[in-house]
């Protein structure tokens, strides 16, 4: 999962309006790393969901989880 953060944190800059009106599409477009054996939910909702998080203030891997 770590290589995967990596790419969300290699924008070049500022988001525009239209990629931070939807988050969904902008997650979208990462690679999901997962094996396509026992894949419950698609991609977008663990990285959605762990995005909330951050801006809830969370602020490592077990506060995401938590």
């Amino acid at each position: 999962m770590p290589s995967c953060l990596r790419q969300l944190g290699d924008a070049s800059g500022p988001a525009s309006l239209e990629t931070a009106t939807d988050l969904r599409s902008y997650l979208g477009a990462v690679p999901d790393p997962r094996a396509r054996r026992g894949i419950r939910h698609p991609w977008t909702a663990p990285l959605t969901a762990a995005a909330a998080a951050v801006l809830a203030g969370a602020a490592s891997i077990t506060a995401i989880g938590e």
